[in-house]
């Protein structure tokens, strides 16, 4: 309302020039008529003031700077087992970046995306008897599925403390810190955090709050990093979860030491599933069973020169039901800024759930997998993968191969 009153003044100031050319009476008519209307408007204005005092009026369009970015990631696969072999498109996902900040302090995160999923099995949960006999789901690619990995607000004191709220990932593992999936030299998620944004071991992302931060130890070029969270799963949010994170960072080397813990509930779903897995996991993503869990366990990051490495073992303590442990360990090797070669080698024990096809709680049983991959790198926004995976598959002393290319475009 304020922005009309200099305009007003204008057209008042401006009506004299023309009152040459206009009748004078009606020119004095209509300067009283504008006087008024600015009268009112000025009183309009002043009882809003004394209504909102001296609170601000929250507006829009105000932030300092806004970022826009995002990626394309797609994985084609060549899937051979026991049974039978197949081949064709696995996922594809488009994924946006939205940053926003507002101040020094203040900032928000969001993430939405978009993917078209064909669900790779490397068991076919028609054919039970024949263990190893790859199959797909197929999804409609005309009807993409949305998702949001990240969505929060963020308020920052400093490097020692930032607190985020909303959708949150947490700080557990090697991978799960990182996230940015054009990142990875594998594309395949390790075997107990194959499930994006699942809760299979350690939860991935919770709906609450986070804080994290890092403490510099004097000048030794060491430093903490430090995480805790606490909030609920979308898909159970009655039920608290929490955990935390703390590093020892050696700076000179290149070297991170965590130890991690949490706790919370695992929820069975509504009606129960087969525990065959998808995206080329052999284990379901999902537990019949109701249960609460603790877990605790220790990452190792390691980057020096050429090499990265990434090292996680976890244990998780099942309540009423077979305990999980998972050990993933991964080494890069970049010859050059565009060539990289990697192994990586994951062992995870599902620990047991509800078997619909023994009608009982059975163990869901131990699976290992060794993989070899080669990434290009032909400019920062580009990676293109090649990685053959060998699959000891759980519950039997069946295999299943597979080969993956994958490339993913950032922008």
């Amino acid at each position: 309302m304020t922005r009309r009153l200099p305009y007003v003044a204008l057209a008042i100031a401006a009506l004299p020039a023309f009152a040459f050319a206009q009748d004078p009476a009606q020119v004095q008519k209509d300067l009283k008529e504008l006087q008024e209307r600015v009268d009112e408007l000025e009183d309009q204005q002043s009882k809003t003031s004394e209504r909102i005092g001296g609170r601000a009026i929250v507006q829009a369009y105000t932030a300092s700077s806004l970022d826009f970015g995002g990626h394309v990631t797609s994985l084609f696969t060549y899937m051979h087992g026991e049974g039978d072999s197949e081949a064709g498109h696995m996922v594809t996902l488009l994924e946006l970046f939205l940053r926003a900040q507002i101040d020094d302090q203040w900032s928000l995160f969001a993430t939405p995306g978009f993917y078209t999923f064909n669900g790779g099995l490397l068991d076919n949960p028609a054919t039970v008897s024949v263990p190893g006999d790859p199959t797909f789901i197929a999804d409609d690619s005309s009807q993409a599925k949305t998702f949001l990995s990240r969505i929060y607000g963020q308020w920052k004191l400093s490097d020692a403390l930032q607190i985020q709220g909303g959708i949150v990932g947490t700080p557990h593992g090697t991978s799960n810190r990182e996230y940015f999936i054009p990142s990875r030299t594998i594309a395949e998620a390790s075997l107990h955090t194959r499930y994006f944004l699942g809760n299979q071991l350690y939860p991935q992302v919770v709906d609450g709050l986070r804080a994290s931060g890092k403490y510099t130890l004097g000048d030794t070029g060491h430093w903490l990093d430090y995480d805790a969270y606490y909030g609920a799963l979308s898909e159970n949010a009655g039920d608290a979860i929490y955990g935390a994170r703390l590093g020892y960072v050696f700076g000179d080397l290149g070297l991170t030491i965590a130890a991690n813990a949490g706790a919370g509930t695992r929820t069975g779903s509504t009606s129960p599933t087969t525990n065959f897995g998808a995206l080329q996991s052999p284990f379901a993503g999902t537990y019949n069973v109701d249960h609460d869990f603790q877990f605790g366990g220790i990452d190792v990051d390691w980057r020096q020169g050429d090499f990265v490495s990434k090292t996680e073992l976890y244990y998780s303590a099942e309540d009423g039901l077979k305990d999980q442990r998972a050990l993933s360990s991964e080494l890069t090797w970049f010859a050059s800024p565009q060539w990289g070669l990697s192994y990586r080698f994951d062992y995870y024990d599902a620990g047991s759930d509800f078997n619909i096809f023994l009608s009982g709680v059975a163990e869901r049983g131990t699976s290992t997998e060794h993989v070899v991959g080669v990434t290009y790198n032909p400019n920062n926004s580009v990676r293109l993968r090649l990685d053959a995976h060998h699959n000891n598959l759980p519950n039997s002393d069946d295999t299943a191969d597979y080969v993956n290319f994958s490339w993913s475009i950032s922008f």
